[in-house]
């Protein structure tokens, strides 16, 4: 059986001792690298499940590099930052980071949330599925089909579009989303809601009989069409 693997990216020797002991204590093998560009070739020759990635980083901003993996690859990234301004937070959820954690923090915290983030992800024997149009969802499996053809999506943005079809027909606020997806307050950053709906419109096929519809002033709804 394949040994889960975390890449972390800090160009702080503490940081990476202090979460690799806690990492290792619960069975998943680590991969260290103090700049970007190490990162992204690491992504490229190792076969990674969760990436830790610090927003400070000698080479390239932590905002590059997440954007760089992004565009091929959906692997879930927890952003690390000393920063604690609203804004650094809306752009990490903007370029499809699925956390953020604020310097300084419980080595033992970022620990359980890697290891919710993987939780999620691990697909159980049996898939539960969620349909709308020509549209299934697995959830548990983070996987997404329309007309039986599989469509990338990162994990947050499954998540996303699996409780817009959940609540299909309802209009959700940005707030309600942010609560749902994320599961506590980013209170402020609905902006990263925008973008993840607009990343959802552009990977998903287009003349089908669904579509995610804005409601001016108030957020999004699944509606067929």
């Amino acid at each position: 059986m394949k040994k889960t693997t975390v890449l972390i990216c800090d160009d702080s020797m503490a940081v990476h001792e202090s979460l690799t002991t806690y990492l290792r204590a619960d069975g998943i093998a680590v991969i260290s690298v103090r700049d970007g560009e190490s990162a992204l070739k690491q992504l490229c020759s190792n076969d990674i499940d969760l990436v830790i990635l610090d927003l400070m980083l000698p080479d390239m901003p932590g905002t590059d590099v997440c954007r760089e993996i992004r565009k091929y690859s959906a692997v879930p990234i927890i952003m690390l930052s000393a920063k604690s301004e609203e804004m650094d937070r809306i752009i990490g959820l903007e370029l499809g980071a699925d956390d953020y954690v604020t310097k300084p923090y419980s080595p033992r915290e970022v620990s359980v949330r890697v290891q919710t983030i993987l939780r999620r992800l691990r697909a159980p024997d049996e898939k539960k599925m969620l349909s709308f149009a020509e549209m299934n969802i697995f959830p548990d499996a983070y996987e997404v089909y329309v007309e039986g053809e599989k469509i990338d999506l990162t994990p947050k943005e499954v998540e996303i579009l699996a409780y817009l079809v959940a609540n299909a027909g309802r209009v959700l606020s940005r707030e309600q989303i942010l609560s749902a997806i994320w599961g506590y307050n980013y209170y402020g950053d609905t902006r990263a809601v925008d973008t993840q709906i607009k990343r959802l419109r552009q990977k998903l096929p287009r003349k089908k009989h669904f579509m995610i519809r804005s409601v001016y002033g108030i957020g999004y709804k699944l509606e067929a069409i």
